[in-house]
């Protein structure tokens, strides 16, 4: 399983602003971003854990 790649922006800053308008784009950009089937995800999740149980 591949590390997800990202901007690395933090927007979780106390009294930081986001207007709304970019709230919209970074909803429209993620809805426009790679999806997996569940199958894949179960999958890999099973994967994860048979790993990291022990």
């Amino acid at each position: 399983m591949s590390k997800i790649k990202s901007a690395k922006i933090n927007f979780a800053f106390p009294g930081d602003v986001m207007d709304q308008q970019e709230f919209e784009q970074m909803i429209k950009k993620a809805e426009n971003g790679p999806f997996h089937t569940m199958k894949k995800v179960k999958n890999d999740l099973a994967k994860w854990k048979a790993k990291y149980s022990k």
